[in-house]
């Protein structure tokens, strides 16, 4: 398995010593460390739970489900919700560049009688 940075998957990083018996590493493009450990819950099961909560499974029962605390559960849903804000706030920067500065309109109006 090829190693990746886990924030921007680099693959310019270098070992920086161990902890608990796993080895840790530096990326030099973000700055950030990380392990090669496993995830405990991969990004399908954490999608499965917010699919879950979007579709109204209560918190504890997704927790029960997943094997998982119910605080794991809620900051899962937390991180989701600010990538989605940023993204739509991104997206509205977007939209308003590419807003015309003069708009003309027709000037047809159509009458319905009743």
């Amino acid at each position: 398995m090829e190693q990746l940075c886990t924030r921007c998957g680099s693959h310019q990083f270098t070992k920086n010593g161990s902890s608990k018996g796993v080895q840790r590493y530096k990326c030099k493009s973000c700055m950030r460390y990380f392990s090669d450990k496993a995830r405990k819950f991969t990004y399908q099961q954490k999608a499965k739970a917010i699919d879950m909560y979007l579709n109204n499974v209560g918190i504890r029962k997704i927790a029960k489900f997943m094997g998982c605390s119910a605080s794991s559960v809620i900051d899962w849903i937390k991180i989701l919700g600010k990538q989605i804000s940023d993204q739509l706030q991104s997206n509205a920067k977007e939209a308003a560049c590419q807003m015309p500065a003069i708009i003309e309109m027709d000037e047809i109006y159509t009458f319905v009688k009743k």
